[in-house]
């Protein structure tokens, strides 16, 4: 796809995941800070209310909740930031001969930085609470490619989607919303009625939050199958914004 071709290109790309960084904490007192704050201190709230107001309880429910909340906020802002870099770069992008791409591409790898500070948050949780680590963590990198390909191919049909319709970034803010609480990151699946849970489950960020959790907290490894049919949903939505990208990536100068 021409990407990243030559040294300006890479150039453009380092300094885009740095401006995209750095913005994120632009005029705050705490800066980067706030990536560990922020987590922690949703799951001190969540916690006491769960602990206090529902009998379901779920064995080191901090643990149990940040391991979902870190991926889905990754989700959310990778396709979030992917969606809104190429209408926030028109000025670049009208100057430079520089490949659309690029400004997605950063904004996400600004955003996976992100995620490794949360997972390090997570890490310290689980040592404070001391809960177990397991080997089978490491097996974890597969869910996280996945999820990453997943960000990137829904990323690159929001990008496009946004240049011709402003709206949908009010839509997706709902959308997002609503997946959150379809994703089983505060509450164990099992408390869903089987009516609605078959529903549920064909959520693929669920079976993605799941794995993760089967492999760093619970020390287990998903049937193949799961992992099988993981992979292959993420590498579809991958392909498809790829080839959805490349379609419209030229009509999309006609419309900046």
């Amino acid at each position: 796809m021409g990407i990243l071709l030559n040294e300006n290109e890479k150039f453009l790309f380092e300094e885009i995941v740095k401006k995209n960084f750095s913005a994120k904490y632009k005029n705050s007192v705490l800066g980067i800070v706030w990536s560990f704050l922020k987590p922690l201190l949703i799951m001190v709230l969540l916690t006491i209310i769960f602990s206090t107001l529902f009998s379901y309880s779920i064995d080191n429910f901090p643990v149990y909740y940040l391991s979902g909340k870190c991926l889905f906020d990754f989700f959310k802002l990778g396709t979030g930031v992917a969606m809104n870099s190429i209408k926030n770069n028109v000025n670049i992008i009208k100057r430079t001969a520089a490949p659309k791409i690029i400004f997605i591409l950063g904004g996400v790898a600004s955003e996976f930085i992100n995620f490794l500070i949360t997972l390090l948050i997570l890490v310290a949780v689980m040592i404070v609470t001391h809960a177990s680590f397991h080997l089978t963590s490491i097996f974890s990198i597969m869910t996280i490619l996945c999820l990453v390909m997943m960000i990137l191919g829904i990323g690159f049909m929001l990008a496009i989607a946004y240049v011709y319709f402003t709206d949908i970034k009010h839509l997706y803010d709902v959308f997002t919303l609503m997946l959150m609480y379809a994703s089983a990151i505060f509450y164990p699946m099992e408390i869903i009625p089987i009516t609605f849970r078959k529903y549920m489950v064909l959520n693929p960020l669920y079976w993605i939050i799941d794995q993760f959790r089967q492999f760093v907290i619970f020390g287990n490894i998903p049937t193949t199958l799961s992992m099988i049919n993981t992979f292959l949903i993420c590498l579809i939505i991958f392909v498809l914004g790829i080839i959805i990208f490349k379609k419209y990536d030229k009509r999309v100068a006609l419309k900046l």
